[in-house]
């Protein structure tokens, strides 16, 4: 009986230390468990607290270089420097408790390259918990400042204070352009990369150089070229200015971006098109008797599609967008009788299209890309002499072109 006893009580004892390590075991993993879900959920905190304090400093410098384009447009001292080229540190903005937020600050600056164009920075902080998260945003701002009273060139690209802007660029495959009469000019570099550019009866200029690379050929019949010489002042245009004579006030039609969008396959418009944000013609046939005008962007993707513009008697004939102009064509054909401008990129990259412009083109940087076929540009003022019309474009509007940012 003793033995048994014995016995009973050391499996008991085994019991109760196999019961012991057991729980330790299970109170370790749980410990472990609740750890890991601790860190990972103050992790979770610090990356969404990281996170919106970055969109807060992102939009602190935002409203910085707003702020100052808003007084380079509005503040006649200001304006005037920004377009003689004299901006300075009295010109900047700084603030602090932005919105009535006591971490809130930003200092916007103004740097002009060249008169009428300048970098914007603006660097923004935010306090919180002792540190200070900090964002610099840059803009490239530009305004145009030349005449419409009398325009002698078919091709055009008019930035002038970075080598970044003002270039026009010509690639492909045998010959991509074909120029008639006017001036082909870049106030940077004008280059012809592996492919083909003849000028018929007109000049080639450019304000640095006039470069043929990769096999690329220039051919001047009747045509001379030129280079380095002066810049040449962009064409000013009125898009959206209170001024009765801007572009908007004189809309024959307004559309929406996807009220434009929307338009039939086939549709006829009629008189000055204005179009509050970006201007797409994707996949379809258009006639676009008059201006197509683009708060924002022009996009015009076909493929065996036509689309056409024809110089309107009181308003002229072109596409106008504030900001970049994409043409991307294969097959089919488009003609344009008119005025081709783009107030920041234009890009024409055209495949096998019959791509006709009686009239001409500029950007404040700018590319053609042609295969299968040239694009035929004739100079034609009289298709774009209203369009450029100094009475009509009294307030162009300050342009941002290049965006750029870091966060530290």
């Amino acid at each position: 009986m003793d033995e048994i006893s014995k016995k009973i009580n050391l499996d008991f004892k085994n019991k109760k230390g196999f019961i012991l390590v057991t729980s330790i075991l299970v109170m370790s993993l749980m410990l472990l468990t609740s750890i890991y879900v601790v860190n990972f959920t103050l992790t979770e905190i610090k990356i969404s607290t990281s996170q919106a304090v970055a969109a807060k400093t992102y939009y602190l410098a935002e409203a910085g270089v707003n702020e100052l384009i808003w007084k380079i447009q509005n503040d006649s001292a200001t304006g005037q420097a920004f377009l003689n080229g004299t901006l300075n540190s009295s010109n900047d903005i700084i603030r602090s408790d932005v919105f009535g937020d006591t971490n809130a600050a930003y200092h916007a600056s103004a740097i002009n390259t060249v008169p009428a164009e300048a970098w914007i920075i603006a660097t923004s902080t935010y306090q919180i918990a002792g540190k200070t998260s900090r964002r610099v945003v840059k803009y490239y701002i530009s305004q145009a400042t030349g005449s419409g009273e009398s325009w002698e060139y078919t091709i055009f690209a008019g930035g002038r204070g970075s080598q970044q802007n003002g270039n026009f660029t010509f690639t492909g495959s045998g010959l991509v352009l074909i120029s008639n009469g006017g001036r082909v000019h870049a106030n940077q570099t004008l280059k012809v990369q592996g492919a083909e550019v003849r000028i018929n009866d007109g000049v080639v200029s450019a304000s640095n150089n006039i470069l043929t690379v990769g096999g690329g050929q220039l051919t001047l019949n009747n045509s001379y070229q030129s280079s380095p010489t002066t810049t040449i002042d962009a064409l000013p245009i009125d898009f959206n200015s209170a001024d009765p004579n801007s572009w908007k006030n004189r809309a024959t039609t307004i559309y929406t971006k996807t009220q434009f969008k929307n338009l039939a396959n086939n549709t006829v418009l009629n008189g000055i098109i204005y179009v509050t944000g970006d201007a797409e013609v994707i996949g379809k046939n258009m006639t676009i008797n008059g201006v197509l005008v683009a708060e924002e962007e022009i996009e015009i993707t076909n493929s065996g599609q036509t689309f056409t513009v024809n110089a309107d008697a009181t308003y002229g004939g072109g596409l106008l967008a504030e900001g970049d102009i994409d043409i991307t064509t294969s097959g089919g054909s488009v003609t344009v009788n008119g005025l081709i401008y783009a107030g920041d990129d234009l890009e024409i990259i055209s495949s096998g299209t019959t791509f006709v412009i009686n009239g001409g083109m500029t950007g404040f940087d700018a590319k053609v890309t042609a295969s299968g076929g040239a694009i035929t540009l004739n100079h034609t003022p009289e298709n774009f002499e209203k369009v450029i019309d100094p009475a009509n474009n009294a307030n162009p509007p300050v342009i941002q072109i290049d965006h750029w940012e870091e966060q530290y």
